[in-house]
């Protein structure tokens, strides 16, 4: 299979919103001028972006790969695209489960008392809202922020 990563445009949007449901992820700050996606034959197959925070903070977010394309590299190569064009620390906060996913490409364990105070109310907030949709779900759910230098 063959695909290129590029930058979203505007008319991405409705897509990215449609992906960002599908995966069941926070749909907030859903800028498409943030975002690469990931097109085969002229159809994005996959999306991740670059949150920017109010104080600056950096973080990856928002990643989904349509599930035919799953387990052939776009979620990689998104996640390398964007490394290449981040300068600075980036942060991301992940089910823990996921957590040698993110240490492939450099993402270290960051304690939350050293997180950005930007970035430290949005954990707050998907710790809060976690927290209380693990109440219904078998497995649980257990998020932790991490970071990039």
């Amino acid at each position: 299979m063959t695909f290129h990563i590029r930058p979203a445009r505007q008319e991405d949007q409705e897509t990215i919103v449609s992906f960002i449901r599908q995966a069941k992820i926070n749909p907030r700050d859903l800028h498409w001028e943030r975002f690469l996606v990931a097109e085969a034959d002229g159809q994005i197959i996959g999306v991740r972006q670059v949150k920017v925070h109010a104080q600056g903070t950096r973080e990856v977010a928002s990643g989904f790969v349509l599930p035919e394309y799953r387990r052939r590299g776009v979620s990689a190569h998104l996640m390398k695209e964007i490394l290449t064009r981040e300068t600075g620390p980036l942060y991301t906060v992940i089910d823990e489960k996921r957590a040698p996913y993110y240490e492939q490409f450099g993402f270290q364990r960051v304690a939350v008392d050293l997180l950005p105070p930007d970035f430290h109310k949005e954990y707050r907030i998907g710790k809060t809202i976690t927290s209380l949709i693990s109440v219904f779900r078998k497995d649980k759910i257990r998020i932790i922020p991490m970071k990039k230098e």
